[in-house]
């Protein structure tokens, strides 16, 4: 029995190795805490603070005070005009895009019943009807006046 690795020594033996290892790894952890704890010092605070503590969103107030974007209508600040949108008919399902913006993706935001498959106009599984002309949509992009009747 002597010569098993588990019955070598008495359990308390064991017992106070173990310890002892779990010792040695505590004071380790200490020993790393402490060395990466030397290089931050806390400076003590340069005196009291006379100024209220203010946010982040009050800043940002003070940051914009003189741009003379946001004087006078402040409902309309910093924007020039709104975009102008076009009202499309998908396959029965109404839904509205910006021109210039590709057909295939407004498509597929309205769940129309048309199908991509290659997506560069070749294969010809998303010609549809637009506005009465046989279109493959997947490389059409809206128009820049509407309305805009899409049919499969």
């Amino acid at each position: 029995r002597a010569s098993c690795w588990r019955h070598a020594g008495t359990r308390r033996q064991r017992k106070r190795k173990s310890q002892l290892t779990q010792n040695m790894r505590v004071t380790t952890v200490l020993a790393v805490v402490a060395s990466l704890a030397q290089g931050f010092v806390l400076a003590p605070a340069a005196g009291p603070r006379v100024a209220a503590r203010e946010g982040i969103m009050d800043g940002f107030k003070k940051a914009f005070e003189n741009d003379p974007a946001f004087a006078g209508n402040k409902q309309s600040a910093g924007l020039s005009s709104q975009k102008q949108t076009i009202e499309l008919t998908i396959c029965g399902k109404k839904a509205t895009a910006l021109p210039g913006q590709r057909l295939k993706d407004v498509i597929r935001a309205a769940r129309a019943p048309i199908a991509f498959n290659c997506e560069n106009g070749e294969c010809g599984t998303c010609e549809s009807f637009v506005n009465g002309r046989k279109t493959r949509v997947c490389m059409a992009k809206v128009p820049q006046k509407g309305p805009v009747i899409i049919k499969k």
